[in-house]
C-alpha cells in the first residue's frame, strides 16, 4: 500500500473507544514509585487512581493434598478523568492511553485530542522510566454501529458481512469475524474484527467494528518518529474503516466534521 487515500471525516463517528498502546520490556518493581509520581503530576486531569496487578498462581502438591497460592504483583497504575472517559495506564511494561465515548451516538473529540494528551503523558513516562526502546506499538479503534430498528440486511451496511451458505435458513443469530492482514506501508499488522456488540444501544441493533493496527518490533526511540508513525497507523485505520462500510452505514455518522 504505497499511499493512503484521503478519507472523509464525520462529526459523530461510531467510535466507542480509541487506544494508543506502547509496550516495553518489563521494568523492575523499583520503578513503581516513579510511575505513581508521574501520574500524580496530572492529578487535575486524572484524579481517579487504581492499582493494576499482575496475578500469579502457584500450585503446591503433597502426598495428601494440593494447595494454590495467589501472588499479586503490582504491574502499574491507572489514572482516570472524573467522567472516566480518559484513562492513562502507566505500567512497568508499557503505556496505554484510552479515550472513551460512553454514548456511541455522541460527538467525538477527535484524533488530535487523543494524540496530544497521550504524547504529553508519554514524554513524562519516558523521563521517569528512562525508556530508550519499545517493542510494540499500536493504534486501536473500537467502533459500535447503531442501526435503526427494523429488518436488517448486513450487506447493506458492511462490505464484507458474514454469509450463510445457500440451502440453509437465512436468519443469522450470531457471528464473529476476525481477519489479519500484513500491510507493508506502514509496516504493520491490521486486525479487523466484526461481531454483534455485547450490549445493544437503546434496544437498537448494534455491531462492533474493531480495527487494530500493530507493529511488533524492537525500535530504539531515537531511530524513528514515534508520533508520526502513530499518525500513519491512524491513517491506515481510517482506510480500513472506509473500506469496511457501505454508504448506507456512513450516513448514520452525521455530517463531515472533526475526527
Amino acid at each position: 500500500m504505497a499511499s493512503q487515500p484521503k478519507v472523509p471525516s464525520y462529526s459523530r463517528p461510531p467510535v466507542r473507544e480509541a487506544i494508543i498502546d506502547i509496550q516495553i520490556d518489563a521494568l523492575p518493581e523499583e520503578v513503581l514509585p516513579k510511575l505513581k509520581e508521574c501520574g500524580t503530576e496530572f492529578e487535575s486531569l486524572y484524579p481517579k487512581t487504581e492499582t493494576q496487578y499482575l496475578g500469579m498462581i502457584s500450585m503446591k502438591f503433597s502426598d495428601a493434598d494440593m494447595t494454590s497460592e495467589q501472588n499479586k504483583q503490582i504491574r502499574g497504575y491507572i489514572f482516570k478523568s472524573s467522567d472516566e472517559n480518559r484513562w492513562v495506564q502507566l505500567r512497568r511494561d508499557g503505556f496505554t492511553f484510552n479515550l472513551l465515548k460512553q454514548d456511541p451516538m455522541a460527538e467525538w473529540p477527535g484524533w488530535q485530542v487523543l494524540r496530544e494528551e497521550a504524547e504529553r503523558v508519554w514524554d513524562k513516562y519516558v523521563r521517569a522510566t528512562g525508556t530508550v526502546e519499545i517493542k510494540r506499538l499500536a493504534v486501536r479503534y473500537i467502533n459500535q454501529l447503531v442501526i435503526p430498528e427494523g429488518e436488517i440486511e448486513l450487506p447493506d451496511y458492511f462490505t464484507e458481512p458474514p454469509r450463510i451458505p445457500d440451502g440453509l435458513p437465512q436468519r443469522l443469530n450470531h457471528y464473529f469475524s476476525r481477519i489479519e492482514v500484513n500491510n507493508p506501508d506502514p509496516n504493520a499488522l491490521v486486525i479487523i474484527t466484526q461481531a454483534p456488540a455485547p450490549n445493544r444501544y437503546q434496544s437498537q441493533p448494534t455491531f462492533t467494528l474493531d480495527i487494530d493496527v500493530i507493529r511488533e518490533r524492537r525500535m530504539p526511540l531515537d531511530s524513528f518518529d514515534l508520533w508520526r508513525t502513530l499518525d500513519r497507523f491512524r491513517g491506515l485505520k481510517n482506510t480500513v474503516f472506509e473500506a469496511s462500510l457501505h454508504p448506507k452505514a456512513k450516513t448514520l455518522f452525521g455530517p463531515e466534521g472533526n475526527v
